[in-house]
């Protein structure tokens, strides 16, 4: 709901508090039929949703519901009771509040707080205790899943001022004849009869005070959890954490956010003071005083269970070292109670963040008190690993090994019954505990086992079939379920559940059913190994009958060896011996038979069979000390007659690969560096001690160190200069110390920042996968400098063209191009800009940096076209990092729109730069903002106009400076011109210049027409006294020139034709728009300086205002003034008296 919505409901409630009446406004004719009131109460009760929240409250206004209030005050209970969604919340507020409007406080409001307040009371403790714990357990489910929606219901109806406290509560008259529990509003009675002079409590306060109050075990902690999220601006006065901007660092280096600007600051501000928490400062204080009290329970809840949980793991590992194995219910007991505490802790955490309190250290304290007991538990439980002590283990880790050695024990977990042979079951009836299904099943054991005496030939037909249709069906799901197996303890439930349904013909069945592997499950021989295993244990008949038939394969597949498709059922069948050997299902003999068979036909196909056991159990026979002599007599054997046979490369590389695997290669231990004992305290101190909590502790500590001391700022200066060696989590600490430093040897911290670009750069060129996450970490410490003002945008943008250009031929990246250093499958330069945009791209919101942030996403988006397929992860980054920056951007994945798109980009921004250009040549300040807030894209795209014009401009700058060598050097200019060779030229390119120019100056002259201030910035060629006498004298030798006509006006037209101004006359009718505009302004400035003249003249002068007038009247006495000033009005002015040129 929108708080200013809520601000008017709670005014409206207030007022029918205050006793006015018809506050909410119903039809003069209210509709009481029996039928649509009573389908109202049913909606109230069932449906109260966002999309009908419009219905209800003309419902409210239309219908006659006066006699049906008890049963509508009970619905709206019941309805407000299945809320799920805040939109539903909303509806039921609005819905609630309209009622509360309609009926007031005595007829509808009292009882509805009568039952929220008897749902969020708590139950009794010595009733709880009566109950099962079953029965107690769902009761507090089903108590937590209702007061989890009633609490925020509750709150939001006190917000907008229907509830006030429990002293207007009213019990209902039916819910009177109940014997009910009702503690909370006993207690709240009686308080306020022990306080009467004393304010009311809040209705929520009352039910947090009963919650809380007597939660020991903390129970109602996820309650509070949701009511801090949901309120804590509204009660707690608590700002959630939202985009914070830019910060500065300070000198001790904490951090305060700043406004981007002075308009977002008065904005933010003005937000602030129109919308404040609904509630005052002093009722936050008391909802927060019983927050922390219950919070510093929990604390040392939490400590009181973390320093039993490190008890209960010591004691497991004990366990560990002395049996062998962690007794289940034991293990099971400690991974719910680290559940629990790690539900607890995150529970803890949101409280404190709403609170700005200190979570409480939860670092296991034992440790260093109990390093003589659990030494030894450590040491003999890796020796356990490694089978020897020594060397690699058998197991490559901890998992692997609960897997194949932590089988279950069948007889701890079904009745011994029926897990013994039939031959020592008793046939009698009277067997106490048997069912009849086992009867059933151990007459078809004997019936099973006298036809395979009296039928040899047909007991594998017999035995699968199983007499009982029922147990038949039964074992058939079992087994239609193995395929589904995908984790040990759903192995673990099969075999439990197949035990039930033992019976010779049963395993037989599962004999088979394990036999054939579907195609392309290979997953599921470690499984139905592990499956085989459990059973053989107490059912060796399944495990020999699965081991003979896999010999029996394995010969046959020998005897068969010119048939190369059978390469795949080779290759499965040596897995699944290996499988089983892990388990020791397979006796050693069976194993190294195969080996030895494989080693003496020493084939392409044999080959792989000795490949594929090595990397299967190679390890474990190796390892395991009774086969451990005559695993090391094979692995020398092949050895030597891989020596001495000619084999090729990639048998070579196969046995190579296996032996490794095996048994790798000993190497020397890695040396550990020889640090000083102050390298060591400083990796100390920002490796591992480095957290918010400890930031400015790390501040003062290394602004005391001796920064005179060369050795000092080495190593700061690797420490700094290194970010992909501190944890990700607190790169941005990194950058706020370095900011705090900068304060105080900006020489370091510029020198970081090299170090760091050039990092970044090598790279690129490097390009080696190994470096990835220090690259990674690279960037987002570039964007965490930027954030703290260590670094601006240009050299931000400067590295985002670098991490998507370095390498290109030409400049960027074309589809047609390759580039060594950025393969079409190679993505990690995208998430290395995904990555810097999701630090710092939100901040180029506005101004000249989101003109560049939009010119870099279409380029990238480009860019991006360019790449083959993206993968899933690479295309989600990519969409995280647009939906952050630009949330209404398209992404366009066709290459065609990208380059139509960018090229358009590229065309529009040198477009405006050159415009820009034409318009206001001679203004410095403008160009320099231009050049600053550009897109900073020149290794991006160079064209060559820029370099043209550029080198007109300094033609331009020279020409003005020497005005007199133009006459001179006209013949010289024009041999230049003739002596260029012709094919240097482009006729076509030459005639769409001239077009274009033309153009250009057309809609110039008039776009500018009629203005009076930018239609003189160009000064006009005046005809002086010099050369008028020129003039003259080059008059009387030449013939004169033709009289104009009287209909006709002389005009001179300027332009330009390489560095030289050039003027033409041309004559216009007297009657064209512009000639007769023209005489009309000069006619008007005559007037206007007559005006001014009798003025002047008329005026009593005076001293300085004669020194005044003399200045404006010579404006060439002063210097050009190209910006807006104090007398650009007098320089204008001088410059629109024309009367120096002859017109005519």
């Amino acid at each position: 709901m929108e708080r200013h919505r809520k601000r008017e409901l709670r005014e409206l409630n207030i007022r029918v508090w205050n006793g006015e009446q018809d506050v909410f406004p119903v039809h003069a004719s209210l509709d009481s039929s029996m039928k649509k009131n009573t389908a109202y109460i049913k909606r109230l009760r069932t449906g109260i949703q966002a999309s009908a929240q419009a219905q209800f409250l003309q419902d409210v206004q239309t219908l006659s519901l006066h006699k049906y209030l008890s049963e509508i005050i009970s619905a709206c209970y019941e309805g407000l009771c299945k809320l799920k969604t805040p939109a539903e919340i909303a509806t039921g507020v609005e819905v609630v509040s309209a009622l509360h409007q309609r009926f007031g406080p005595t007829e509808f409001t009292g009882y509805l707080g009568w039952y929220l307040g008897r749902g969020l009371s708590t139950p009794d403790k010595s009733q709880l205790k009566t109950l099962a714990q079953d029965v107690r357990e769902k009761e507090e489910k089903e108590r937590l899943a209702r007061q989890r929606v009633l609490l925020r219901v509750a709150t939001e109806l006190w917000l907008v001022g229907v509830l006030r406290s429990l002293d207007d509560v009213t019990r209902p008259e039916e819910a009177g004849k109940t014997k009910e529990n009702v503690k909370l509003m006993e207690n709240s009675k009686a308080r306020a009869a022990a306080a009467a002079n004393a304010d009311a409590e809040p209705f929520p306060l009352e039910v947090l005070k009963d919650m809380l109050g007597h939660d020991r075990e903390h129970v109602n902690l996820p309650l509070l959890v949701i009511f801090v999220k949901a309120f804590s601006w509204d009660i707690l006065g608590a700002k959630t954490s939202a985009a914070e901007g830019r910060k500065i660092v300070n000198e001790d280096g904490s951090t305060t956010s700043e406004k981007k600007d002075d308009t977002s600051a008065t904005e933010e501000d003005d937000a602030e003071t129109k919308d404040p928490p609904i509630i005052g400062p002093e009722l936050q204080q008391r909802f927060k005083n019983i927050l922390t009290r219950y919070f510093e329970d929990v604390k040392a809840h939490l400590l009181r269970d973390q320093k039993q949980l490190v008890s209960q793991g010591r004691r497991n590992a004990e366990a560990y070292v002395k049996s062998g194995e962690v007794f289940e219910d034991r293990q099971a007991n400690y991974e719910k109670q680290m559940k629990a505490q790690d539900k607890l802790v995150a529970n803890a955490q949101v409280l404190a963040d709403a609170l700005g309190l200190e979570m409480p250290d939860l670092k296991d304290k034992d440790t260093s008190a109990n390093t003589g007991d659990g030494l030894i538990g450590l040491v003999k439980t890796g020796e356990y690993l490694r089978g020897q002590g020594e060397g690699p283990g058998i197991w490559e880790d901890e998992d692997e090994r609960r897997f194949y050695e932590n089988l279950i024990d069948l007889r701890d977990r079904v009745p011994g019954i029926l897990l013994e042979e039939p031959k020592k079951k008793k046939a009698d009836d009277d067997q106490v505990g048997k069912k009849t299904e086992v009867k059933l099943e151990v007459e078809e054991k004997d019936k099973a086992e006298g036809s395979a005496d009296t039928k040899a030939a047909d007991a594998d037909d017999q035995s699968t079939a199983i007499a009982n249709k029922s147990v038949g069906a039964q074992v058939d799901a079992v087994l239609a379920k193995l395929p589904e197996l995908n984790t040990k303890d759903a192995v673990d439930s099969a075999a439990i559940e197949f035990c039930f349904l033992n019976s010779k013909a049963s395993r037989n069945r599962l004999i088979k059913a394990v036999q054939e592997i579907p195609r392309g499950r290979s997953d599921l021989l470690p499984l139905y190994s592990r499956l085989i295993a459990t059973l053989g244990k107490y059912m060796p008949d399944v495990s020999q009958g699965l081991v003979a038939h896999l010999d029996d394969e394995f010969r046959s597949l020998q005897r068969r060896k010119s048939k190369d498709f059978l390469g795949q059922v080779r290759t499965q069948n040596v897995r699944y011996l290996a499988e089983l050997t892990k388990f020791g299902v397979v006796p050693e003999h069976v194993i190294f038979h195969c080996l030895k068979v494989s080693l003496d036909d020493f084939s392409r196909m044999n080959i792989e069979i000795i490949c594929n056991l090595l990397e299967n159990c190679g390890r474990y026979l190796l390892r395991n000390p009774d086969t451990s002599p005559r695993m090391n007599s094979f692995l020398e054997t092949l050895q030597r007659k891989k020596g001495a046979q000619v084999l090729g490369q990639q048998e070579r590389m196969l046995i190579e690969n296996a032996t490794y695997y095996v048994n790798p290669p000993e190497r020397a231990a890695i040396e550990q560096k020889d640090r000083s004992p102050i390298e060591l305290f400083l990796r100390k101190i920002m490796y591992q001690d480095l957290t918010r909590r400890t930031m400015d502790k790390t501040v003062r500590t290394i602004r005391k160190m001796h920064w005179e001391e060369e050795e000092v700022v080495n190593i700061l200066h690797k420490i700094f200069s290194k970010p992909g060696k501190i944890k990700y989590s607190n790169i941005h600490l990194l950058a706020i110390i370095l900011g705090t430093i900068h304060r105080y040897h900006q020489d370091f911290t510029i020198s970081v920042i090299d170090d760091l670009l050039e990092s970044i750069t090598f790279g690129l060129e490097l390009n080696d996968f190994k470096f990835n996450q220090r690259r990674i970490a690279e960037v987002k410490y570039l964007g965490e400098m930027y954030l703290y003002r260590l670094v601006d945008s240009p050299l931000i943008f400067d590295v985002l063209y670098k991490l998507l250009n370095f390498g290109w031929e030409g400049g960027y990246a074309r589809p047609q191009s390759y580039n060594p250093f950025d393969l079409p499958d190679d993505y990690f330069r995208i998430r290395l800009v995904c990555n810097l945009l999701e630090t710092c791209g939100m901040y180029f919101d506005k101004g000249a940096a989101k003109k560049k942030l939009d010119f870099f996403l279409t380029f990238f988006q480009y860019y991006l076209c360019t790449k083959e397929t993206l993968p899933m992860d690479v295309e989600f980054i990519v969409q995280d990092a647009y939906n952050l920056t630009r949330p209404e951007w398209k992404l366009i994945t066709n290459l065609e729109d990208a380059s139509q798109a960018f090229g358009e980009a590229v065309s529009q921004n040198y477009q405006l730069s050159a415009s820009g250009k034409a318009i206001e040549p001679e203004e410095d300040d403008a160009s320099a903002s231009d050049e600053e807030d550009g897109p900073d894209d020149e290794d991006l795209v160079v064209p060559e106009g820029d370099e043209e014009k550029s080198s007109g401009e300094d033609a331009e700058e020279s020409g003005d400076d020497e005005p007199a060598k133009h006459g001179s050097s006209d013949e010289e200019e024009e041999q230049i011109v003739v002596t260029r060779p012709e094919d240097e030229r482009d006729p076509e390119a030459e005639a769409e210049f001239d077009r274009e120019l033309a153009k250009l100056m057309s809609e110039s002259v008039e776009s500018r027409k009629f203005e009076r201030k930018p239609v003189f910035d160009v000064p006009l060629p005046m005809r002086r006294a010099r050369e008028a006498a020129v003039a003259a004298e080059d008059g009387g030798t030449e013939t004169p020139a033709p009289t104009v006509p009287t209909n006709m006006v002389k005009f001179s037209l300027l332009s330009k034709r390489g560095n030289k101004n050039q003027t033409r006359s041309i004559d216009l009718p007297s009657d064209s728009t512009f000639a007769v505009a023209m005489r009309n302004k000069q006619q008007a400035e005559r007037e206007e300086q007559q005006r001014i003249k009798n003025l002047v003249l008329n005026y009593d002068l005076r001293d300085d205002d004669a020194e005044g007038l003399d200045k404006t009247h010579n404006p060439y006495s002063q210097p050009r003034l190209d910006k807006a000033g104090a007398n650009r009005s007098n320089q204008r002015s001088r410059k629109l008296q024309l009367s120096d040129v002859n017109w005519t």
